[in-house]
């Protein structure tokens, strides 16, 4: 699994670059959830899905430990550029009102 991590002031960007947001890159992304939720500073966490093609149960629960890391420590965590296909399937999750999601970074940073 290949990310990048961008750390501004008040939010930390991870883009996924990944076709496929399922069981082989899940585990790894979950550890990496869990890391940016220790950090003490850390702010809000941005989440590029642009590169994400299909995703699956096992990926949409990765999101879900994200989501409910940041929440519980009262921050803030964003999807965006999430594509139709992705959008659907957390749609028909019912998790649209559990992720803020946004259009595009500017757009995801007006959320925080």
């Amino acid at each position: 699994m290949k990310i990048n991590i961008t750390r501004e002031t008040n939010f930390v960007d991870l883009v996924i670059q990944s076709e496929k947001l399922d069981s082989k890159i899940s585990p790894d992304l979950k550890s990496q959830f869990i890391m940016l939720a220790d950090e003490p500073d850390g702010g809000a966490l941005l989440i590029d899905l642009s590169s994400i093609k299909f995703a699956d149960s096992s990926g949409l629960s990765s999101l879900l430990l994200a989501n409910r890391l940041y929440r519980d420590a009262n921050r803030k965590l964003v999807l965006y550029n999430v594509s139709d296909r992705v959008q659907k399937l957390i749609a028909i999750s019912q998790l649209t009102s559990v992720f803020t999601i946004a259009s595009d970074r500017e757009s995801a940073q007006n959320e925080l």
